[in-house]
């Protein structure tokens, strides 16, 4: 279920009152409760509510069980792996810390597994907050306000998300998680532009036909969700039988800035390397970079790409490609070309060798990007990479240089590793591959990566297709286009032969020239 902006409870404003979203029976049994004026019978009706929540959600729940006996509980809910003791309040004014130690006290006969939540439509006063905190040794309690009772109502299955975040914030860092304090926090972020951030430096430089730095390449495109890369790791490239699975993570990066924090949490988690490639695409004209330091850049720079397209789109298309342990990962979506850089959709799509033994490091990924929903791995039923020889002999006209230099190398000598191109199969009679046809009709430019590498010192005037692999994740497509370059002197004896004669063999002498318009 796609959530828009609208019916999101932190899209209000600062002060202002959090509207829910009505296509959720239980939110619309929530808004009928709000006209009844006894607060004892709301708080009754909000533990019905409450329990057909969790039940929706694959709890088990019962309503006024004995477990905290002979005192009084609302609900006792069980999990696969943990059992909760749940009281539900709607009075008119937060609750403190009477209520907090009458919650405490009914974890007291407990053996210390149960922990106590706390469902508050008018949230917990401060003396509250830090009761739960200094004692949290002695019991948990997880505090639900309005915010966090809204969003797992509109959706049953948050709870799980919401339970492991409020317990880890408890536990770990002493902090009662609240959804009106995170709210705040957020927005405070947001309007606050300051945060340093340092993704990885991207290990290769750019270069035009000139020789000079160039943050990104660009040139004439659509909207094709492609992104090329260097490297294309084939996950089914092991020993075993089977097949490869894909995982996908529809992240909540609500704007620009939710979309760096997104990247921001795969750094520090491990994930984002200094080897990715992206693509930003816009109506008419597509960027394409490396390193996730040029991708905020760029993205960042919207207005300055922007400015010289006659009739740019409302929104604009992103992917950012990286390899991991285990496979590699496309981060792709759509934001909105105007001041808010609203993300009209975001997702994190892994292809990886198999389910991991520990998937521990994917389950803080979804704690970390706060994913709206849970998770699963699904077989894939085909090979994930694909490979083809291109046919006959195609030449190529240089543009640019993907260059790494000498302090990422051994050798102390920058050597150029890929290669900007003019596509040779756009505004001619030559057609693509028909399985590239989506990804190369449109665009005037390619990003190759060199099968020889060779120094930059030593520049080649002669340069071919040589071979393309593929791979889709569930939105978008990885394109990896190989390029070989001959030598002067060579014959055609001396070169490996052609898939396919039909283009005769012969090496075409490109004269390298500076051409702006793409660059």
């Amino acid at each position: 279920m796609t959530i828009h902006e609208e019916e999101r409870p932190d899209a209000a404003e600062d002060g202002s009152e959090v509207r829910p979203w009505y296509g959720s029976d239980l939110l619309a049994d929530l808004h009928a409760l709000r006209a009844l004026p006894n607060p004892q019978r709301r708080g009754y009706k909000l533990e019905e509510l409450l329990e057909r929540m969790f039940r929706r959600a694959h709890f088990h729940a019962t309503r006024n069980p004995r477990m905290a006996g002979p005192r009084q509980t609302d609900l006792a809910v069980v999990s696969h792996h943990h059992r909760y003791l749940v009281e539900a309040k709607w009075e008119g004014h937060p609750a403190g810390t009477n209520v907090i130690d009458a919650v405490r006290s009914r974890l007291r006969d407990h053996d210390g597994t149960v922990v106590a939540l706390l469902f508050t439509m008018a949230g917990i006063t401060e003396p509250a907050d830090k009761r739960i905190a200094d004692l949290r040794r002695d019991g948990l309690v997880l505090v639900f306000d309005e915010v966090d009772i809204l969003l797992a109502l509109r959706d049953p299955h948050e709870l799980d998300r919401l339970l492991r975040l409020k317990h880890d914030e408890l536990v770990v860092q002493g902090h009662v998680h609240r959804g009106e304090k995170e709210r705040e926090a957020v927005n405070v972020a947001r309007r606050s532009r300051s945060k340093a951030r340092s993704l990885p430096a991207s290990a290769y430089v750019l270069l035009d036909s000139a020789g000079d730095k160039v943050p990104w390449f660009h040139g004439m495109g659509g909207f094709n969700s492609s992104v090329f890369c260097l490297d294309l790791p084939d996950i089914d490239w092991v020993p075993a039988a089977g097949s490869g699975v894909c995982l996908d993570m529809p992240a909540a990066a609500w704007d620009q800035e939710g979309l760096f924090r997104l990247l921001d949490s795969l750094n520090e988690l491990g994930w984002m390397g200094d080897r990715n490639q992206w693509s930003i695409q816009q109506h008419g004209r597509n960027w394409h970079g490396c390193g996730a330091d040029h991708f905020i850049e760029a993205l960042k720079k919207w207005k300055l790409r922007t400015s010289e397209l006659d009739d740019p789109h409302h929104s604009e298309e992103f992917v950012l490609f990286a390899a991991c342990d285990g496979g590699f990962y496309t981060v792709s979506g759509s934001i909105s070309a105007e001041p808010t850089r609203r993300v009209l959709r975001c997702n994190v799509s892994f292809q990886l060798v198999g389910m991991p033994l520990d998937p521990g490091s994917l389950q803080q990924l979804y704690r970390q990007f706060d994913v709206p929903s849970r998770g699963y791995f699904r077989p894939l039923l085909e090979p994930s990479v694909t490979r083809r020889r291109f046919e006959g002999r195609t030449p190529l006209k240089v543009l640019g240089y993907v260059v790494e230099p000498a302090d990422h190398r051994w050798d102390e000598e920058d050597w150029v590793v890929g290669l900007l191109v003019v596509n040779p199969f756009h505004g001619g009679d030559r057609r693509p591959p028909d399985d590239l046809d989506s990804d190369l009709s449109d665009t005037d430019v390619i990003v190759c990566t060199l099968r020889s590498h060779h120094p930059l010192n030593k520049p080649k005037v002669s340069y071919e297709l040589w071979s393309y692999e593929r791979a889709t994740t569930s939105d978008a497509r990885a394109l990896r286009v190989v390029a070989e370059w001959w030598e002067p002197a060579d014959s055609a004896e001396d070169r490996p032969a052609a898939v396919s004669a039909g283009d005769g063999h012969f090496t075409v002498q490109v004269q390298q020239v500076p051409d702006p318009s793409p660059l």
